[in-house]
């Protein structure tokens, strides 16, 4: 265990200028239940690109939140008043990102971040399996980021950009969920080497290959 938690420490020294400058601060969690999901609202100190945010669900129950560049107020969003089927809430902060995980007792079926500049928030809806859906969006300077990805037409050096960030959060979100797995249960679970693999496949890629490959 502890050799890996070497791995980890020297992977965040090594993709930290990698990554974004800018630390918004997630300083509190307030939700709202209804009869076919939650909406969630996540307050932060200034507003966060939505690019920066990314969610995923585990079979076991757990739904997590990375936010790249930005920290969390730990002892504010633990103690976050929860209702069910939230049970329990965890934060995890790392040099490059942010991760706050919510426990679940219901299946989550589909999810959307969206983002709001006044006040600055990352707002959160989950839908349980039911057909209705309850989520409206609030009035104001709001974005919309759907759960299935899309790429906007654009041109080929801001895609590439956009797949390089999605690839470290994806990277930096299964690295904080293996680790704080491992702290769980002892043990190594699958997400940790595949989140420093893909951190070193993208590193390795945009800072050896794809310089090679542009000179052709």
């Amino acid at each position: 265990m502890g050799f890996c938690k070497h791995i980890f420490i020297y992977a965040l020294i090594v993709f930290q200028p990698v990554l974004g400058q800018s630390k918004p601060e997630i300083s509190d969690l307030t939700m709202d239940v209804k009869k076919n999901g939650i909406f969630i609202k996540l307050k932060t100190t200034v507003p966060v690109d939505l690019q920066n945010i990314t969610g995923w669900a585990t079979e076991s129950g757990w739904f997590y939140i990375t936010v790249l560049g930005a920290i969390s107020d730990s002892v504010s969003i633990t103690h976050s008043q929860y209702k069910f089927p939230i049970t329990n809430i965890q934060t995890a902060n790392s040099t490059e990102s942010t991760q706050i995980a919510l426990q679940f007792q219901r299946e989550i079926e589909s999810f959307e971040f969206y983002q709001s500049d006044a006040p600055p928030e990352i707002l959160l809806s989950l839908r349980f399996p039911v057909d209705e859906i309850f989520v409206q969006a609030e009035k104001g300077n709001i974005s919309k980021q759907t759960s299935k990805f899309g790429f906007q037409k654009t041109n080929k050096s801001r895609q590439y950009k956009r797949i390089r960030t999605g690839l470290y959060l994806l990277g930096s979100s299964l690295t904080v969920a293996g680790t704080m797995d491992m702290d769980n249960k002892n043990e190594m679970s699958w997400e940790l080497p595949a989140g420093l693999s893909i951190l070193a496949g993208t590193y390795f890629f945009d800072t050896v290959l794809r310089p090679k490959l542009n000179r052709k």
